[in-house]
């Protein structure tokens, strides 16, 4: 998330040749505080500071934030950097051409928070940055998919926020934010609820500062106005976006004649009649909760490698993090961000090496516990059934940090996947969605385990959730993979209840003649003109649904790997009534079949499930 403070000084900037990166002279310091990390070259006074004012936004904001009352936030690590030069250092890439210059950014991947900003920035709220960057990592977990101009016009709103030593002042109107307004023609809001975070409007410098400042100066209204008067709009908006309405739908749905909204608007900026909320100021934490340590070199590229690789530079991240553990052996945060950073650089195996590193360093970091779990059941050595160390890190996980939603949803799917303690694994997944409500994984997850349990109805309402709260083309892919599935298995569990109604126990043979989608000669060749279908019976050793169904077929010449594809159907026959709480997923492991099937290209040995027609219960 960007907060652009332009100025003819960033515009010089880019004529002036960037520093040496990871300047040796300079000293680093880091501040910790309850819930904050500071990591700052601005001397301990200011970082100190930083902490304080954060631990006190952050008590500002969970009392007026409804969903934040009683939701644990997430530790960040601030870089808060003392001038724009340390920033640009830290973030290069946006001093290229035509690129805004953010004076604070946030960034969060994998569990991890990290904020950048400018301590140093002037004006009449000094740390409105601060606060914008802070507003979005807490509310993050629960309203991802939020709509662009929203989330700044809130991040806006909560981070002008001004507190006194004796009062909180929440929503005060910005003097720069109102010139921005005055001097430009508003943006057509019909534009406005479309802006994406890949539109010019959020990334091109003349046009950012507009859409900041409009989006400010809506959300303003809807929040504050006429004594908050219009804020159940800015609510059904909100509601109509999470029942699946577009931007624009839910716009018109909730604010009616948008042209008619749109002179309000200008009229509420021209007036310059602005409300504020005004509370009592929270406590500052005291110094005793303060510790502060100076940095060595091995340890501000530790952090700063995290930062980059958190934000996708995983070459940065991995040339850093190495010179980190060259000057420092043993320093377990420098081995831990080494994995995330070859993790996202796509080397599982030598992610894997590094956080077991980490691990023997500090055996009771939850990240690092975590983490190893994850790599070892998504990475290249996945897990198999009965991993005990997998479920080890993730139990100690979760009692190390109670709050970290992560290692809750990854030991759920673990269970899922096991078939085992299925009650226990539903109350884990709930547990991730309770943690944070608005991320797709963890309702996924619930999804899956629901699944597990035949409770197909109750899966798919949890996968739609998932889709809401997906952020991106890959979240929303996976969700409807999931949906898909579910539905296939439905629709198989109903085609095997309806095969095995009618059959008699005593008759050897399938209840009906198979129907093949063509007719294989002894070649297995296709006679009939269309696409050749082959056949195999056997024993299914592997079956599941995990995302598509799968049947692993045995014969005594060879494997077979069969699947269908998420929301294709297949046909099923049965020779006897299928047993009480049969499960397309896993109950027809065991079984002998004759399954027809369309091969991959050339591959006998896989393709894509046509017929299963199950003969008799077998054994493995």
């Amino acid at each position: 998330m960007l907060s652009l403070r332009s100025s003819a000084l960033l515009a010089a900037l880019l004529l002036l040749p960037a520093p040496a990166r990871g300047a040796r002279h300079e000293t680093w310091i880091e501040v910790r505080s309850p819930h904050f990390i500071v990591v700052s070259n601005a001397g301990e006074s200011d970082a100190r500071k930083v902490a304080v004012q954060f631990e006190q936004v952050r008590n500002l904001f969970r009392g007026v934030i409804t969903i934040a009352k009683n939701a644990p936030s997430p530790v960040i690590t601030i870089f808060a950097v003392k001038d724009e030069d340390s920033l640009r250092e830290l973030l290069p890439e946006y001093w290229t051409k035509g690129h805004t210059h953010p004076s604070g950014i946030f960034f969060s991947r994998l569990g991890q928070y990290y904020a950048a900003v400018v301590i140093s920035a002037e004006g009449e709220n000094p740390y409105e940055t601060l606060y914008h960057e802070y507003y979005h990592s807490l509310t993050l977990p629960y309203f991802p998919a939020i709509p662009v101009w929203l989330a700044e016009g809130l991040a806006e709103f909560f981070g002008n926020s001004r507190i006194t030593d004796k009062v909180a002042y929440t929503g005060q109107a910005s003097e720069s934010l109102v010139a921005e307004l005055r001097q430009n023609r508003l943006i057509p809001l019909d534009v406005l609820f479309k802006v994406d975070h890949s539109s010019p409007y959020y990334n091109e410098q003349e046009k950012t500062s507009e859409f900041y400042a409009e989006s400010w100066a809506l959300t303003h209204y809807f929040m504050l106005a006429d004594k908050a008067a219009h804020r159940q709009l800015l609510v059904n908006y909100l509601s109509a976006i999470g029942a699946g309405a577009t931007e624009q739908e839910a716009a018109s749905k909730a604010f009616g004649d948008l042209e008619a909204l749109q002179k309000t608007l200008q009229k509420y900026v021209s007036n310059y009649q602005f409300y504020d909320l005004e509370t009592p100021a929270p406590p500052k934490v005291p110094d005793a909760d303060l510790h502060s340590r100076m940095l060595s070199a091995a340890d501000v590229d530790a952090y700063w490698g995290g930062f980059d690789a958190v934000r996708g530079h995983t070459q940065d991240a991995i040339t850093r993090l190495e010179e980190a553990v060259r000057l420092d052996p043993k320093l377990p945060l420098a081995y831990q961000n080494l994995a995330i950073a070859e993790l996202f650089g796509g080397q599982q195996n030598e992610a894997l090496t590094y956080v077991s590193q980490s691990i023997a360093l500090d055996p009771g970091n939850p990240v690092s516990r975590y983490l190893r779990a994850y790599l070892t059941m998504n990475g290249s050595r996945q897990s198999l059934p009965g991993d005990a160390q997998v479920e080890d890190d993730l139990r100690l996980s979760i009692s190390a940090s109670p709050d970290f939603a992560p290692p809750y949803g990854l030991l759920a799917t673990y269970l899922a996947v096991r078939r085992d303690r299925l009650p226990e694994a539903l109350s884990l997944a709930q547990k991730a969605v309770a943690l944070e409500p608005g991320t797709s994984t963890y309702w996924i997850a619930l999804a899956q385990v629901l699944g597990r349990m035949q409770r197909y109805d109750d899966a798919r309402t949890a996968a739609l959730h998932a889709r809401a709260s997906s952020i991106g083309p890959d979240q929303i892919a996976r969700a409807d993979t999931v949906i898909a599935a579910l539905q296939s298995v439905q629709h198989m569990q109903t085609d095997v209840e309806a095969a095995g109604a009618g059959a008699d126990p005593g008759v050897d043979g399938p209840a009906h003649e198979p129907q093949a989608n063509s007719t294989p000669n002894q070649d297995g060749e296709d006679t009939s003109g269309s696409r050749k279908t082959l056949e195999v019976t056997g024993v299914v050793t592997q079956s599941s649904c995990n995302p598509a169904t799968q049947l692993q077929v045995t014969t005594s010449t060879g494997t077979y790997r069969l699947y269908c594809l998420p929301g294709a159907r297949f046909g099923i026959e049965m020779a006897t009534k299928p047993p009480a709480e049969f499960n397309p997923c896993s109950s027809f492991r065991g079984f002998r079949v004759r399954v027809q099937y369309e091969p991959d290209g050339d591959n006998p040995h896989s393709g894509q499930i046509k017929l299963v027609d199950v003969l008799e219960s077998g054994s493995e």
